[in-house]
């Protein structure tokens, strides 16, 4: 499964898979602006998604992102805020 840009991020919508996924763990993929690591970036606890230790900003335990269907929505803890619009696609 990647993670796509979606309409609400910030950097606009994108075909290029920005994040793939490794278990519980979520790594930058080749679309991401940053480019692909091996480092985690976030997990995924549920249907709440969370920094982890190789996101810049690194870990938090107040989930940044929610899951809801396929559709990736910030939540409380992102420094944007929450939103009803998603920012990723997941496929």
């Amino acid at each position: 499964m990647n993670r796509y840009s979606a309409h609400g991020h910030p950097e606009q919508a994108s075909g290029v898979p920005w994040f793939r996924m490794q278990g519980d763990q979520v790594l930058p993929d080749r679309g991401h602006p940053n480019g692909s690591s091996g480092e985690p970036w976030f997990r995924i606890q549920g249907d709440q998604v969370y920094p982890d230790r190789g996101h810049p900003n690194g870990s938090s335990g107040v989930p940044w992102f929610r899951i809801q269907g396929d559709q990736v929505y910030p939540d409380r803890g992102h420094p944007n805020g929450s939103s009803g619009i998603p920012w990723y696609s997941m496929r």
